[in-house]
């Protein structure tokens, strides 16, 4: 009987021994099963710049390299680009879904129909500048009168520079304008050839501080030709089929640019571990300049402009020709993607909260 009844005991403790393991074991599988649908739950983005990667766009290296992107649900391949027209031009075509380009480019196809919305705004103006020596005595941007002008020949500096005349009383007639290489630019000034330089605040600007020149310039765009200029581009369609994970993207997109604020080393250090041929001894500078036109043009928060800053916009570039005077702004962009304004970071830069 003993016998027996532990032979019995036996059988059922392999029982629930067997019963044990085969819980755990279907545990675990549930388990990967849980993990391999999360991985599967990741939206992937590939997402084109407006350039090779530099300064001005290494806030979204840093959102990636700091997981952000990662965080919010998203795989983000962040793809250099050549130039805003193009990464507008391939969203328009469907080949790419969010982009980071100029706001004058794509507006431009906007206005013949391509279904693009801008969804945030990271360069509140345009670059482009006056730029004198700081030797040279200038105090105001009238001071080019009678002065040799140099002028980058196909920038976007000679389509708004004669508003820029307007705005300060002088016309063409009042000064000696040199059209020349845009490589040339900044030789020719510090050599003596010119005296002004139309250039930019991004590149040209950036040249001469890397060259040790100490300048004085002056925005075209607090000198009346006011217009937004870089931000986060979505192909429409994509926009209306996935709000959320826009949503997402720009939560963790300028969580990114607010850290770069706060720690320019790491967003650099964030572009050369994303792309190590990135030209780093230009990069400090351009992220610099990205600094300052982040809550230029009246800006109140990064990522977002102002309705006035739209508003000039429109007229700034209708008046050269690109856009029509009678499309309002709000058919170009929208921010109801964007964080609500309490979690943005407020301009100026240093501003609490």
């Amino acid at each position: 009987m003993n016998k027996f009844r532990e032979k019995t005991m036996g059988m059922f403790e392999y029982k629930q021994g067997l019963m044990a393991f085969s819980a755990a074991l279907s545990g675990a599988a549930m388990l990967v099963s849980t993990c391999i649908a999360g991985a599967q739950e990741q939206t992937t983005i590939n997402f084109m710049m407006n350039s090779p990667a530099a300064g001005y766009n290494s806030g979204f290296e840093l959102a990636k390299v700091r997981g952000y992107y990662e965080a919010e649900g998203l795989n983000v391949n962040i793809e250099p680009g050549n130039g805003s027209a193009v990464a507008a031009q391939l969203v328009a075509a469907g080949r790419y879904d969010i982009a980071f380009a100029d706001a004058a480019a794509v507006m431009n196809l906007v206005k013949d129909g391509a279904p693009i919305t801008i969804v945030a705004t990271i360069l509140q103006s345009s670059p482009n500048q006056i730029t004198f020596l700081a030797d040279s005595g200038a105090t105001k941007p009238t001071d080019m009168k009678g002065k040799r002008v140099a002028i980058p020949n196909g920038y976007s500096q000679a389509a708004m520079f004669p508003l820029v005349l307007d705005h300060i009383g002088l016309t063409e007639d009042d000064i000696n304008l040199i059209n020349m290489p845009a490589e040339s630019m900044v030789a020719s000034l510090l050599q003596g050839q010119v005296d002004v330089i139309l250039g930019s605040i991004d590149n040209f600007g950036v040249l001469l501080k890397k060259q040790g020149a100490k300048t004085v310039d002056f925005l075209y765009s607090d000198y009346g030709a006011p217009a937004v200029s870089t931000g986060v581009i979505v192909r429409t369609p994509y926009l209306q089929e996935n709000p959320d994970v826009v949503r997402a993207f720009l939560r963790a997109s300028l969580k990114g640019w607010s850290d770069a604020i706060d720690d320019n080393e790491a967003a650099l250090a964030a572009m050369s571990e994303v792309f190590p041929d990135a030209n780093r001894e230009l990069a400090p500078g351009q992220l610099d300049a990205t600094e300052v036109l982040m809550c230029s043009n009246g800006a109140h928060f990064v990522g977002k402009a102002t309705q006035e800053a739209w508003t000039g916009t429109i007229k700034t570039l209708s008046a050269i020709g690109i856009l029509p005077s009678d499309k309002p702004a709000s058919e170009y962009y929208s921010y109801e993607y964007l964080p609500e304004e309490s979690k943005l970071r407020k301009c100026p830069l240093g501003a609490a909260g």
